[in-house]
């Protein structure tokens, strides 16, 4: 590893470990949002959760939301919805998808960073969320203040709030995955998301391929 990209995943407590959000539901999120398809995720010990992205919106049953959220690959099932499944809840008001995207990457993150996060990135905060219906750490407030006026790397934040580096990571990662915040001295790694495949869809080849 050069020192270009040592110095960039290096805390002041050492080197900054990450999490893939492939590896968890962050990129399924972000897959059904940037295609605009609804869809549902089922565990067998959580509940289901319903994320219609054409709404902007999202359903939990579950009751363990957390618990839900931190299920890794392999763990859930993906369904997309039809719209005779969308129209279900046409008369229902949810919560919005950039909460519970915090939600899963504060959840997940447990003091990592989200790969595509650097150690010195320089944050703006774009947005701001509405944090009493978020999961915080003691510094939130502080962090997304400061990010708010000053743009700064989380590196200096970290130190000049004297804040623990696996709390800046945290909260960092889950503004990054909610779009409220984003990093100004680079381009974003922005990776084309292809849409989910249709369940129903791939039953129905399946059968055609097995002479069904």
């Amino acid at each position: 590893m050069n020192s270009r990209i040592e110095s960039s995943n290096t805390t002041n407590a050492g080197k900054a470990e990450f999490f893939s959000p492939d590896d968890c539901l962050i990129t399924s999120f972000r897959r059904a949002s940037a295609n605009k398809q609804d869809i549902r995720i089922s565990t067998d010990a959580y509940g289901d959760l319903v994320l219609l992205s054409t709404r902007g919106e999202y359903f939990a049953d579950s009751p363990d939301l957390p618990g839900l959220l931190q299920h890794s690959v392999g763990k859930f099932r993906v369904k997309v919805l039809s719209a005779e499944d969308s129209d279900a809840y046409e008369n229902k008001v949810g919560r919005n998808i950039d909460e519970l995207m915090w939600k899963t990457a504060f959840y997940v993150s447990k003091g990592r960073l989200m790969e595509g996060c650097h150690w010195n990135d320089v944050v703006q905060l774009d947005y701001w969320p509405n944090l009493t219906r978020l999961p915080l750490t003691p510094d939130t407030f502080r962090i997304l203040a400061l990010f708010f006026k000053h743009p700064t790397s989380i590196f200096f934040a970290s130190r000049l709030l004297k804040v623990p580096a696996s709390e800046m990571c945290q909260i960092y990662s889950a503004a990054r995955a909610a779009g409220f915040a984003r990093a100004i001295n680079r381009k974003p790694e922005e990776p084309r998301l292809e849409p989910h495949r249709s369940q129903t869809l791939l039953s129905s080849l399946l059968s055609k391929l097995a002479g069904r």
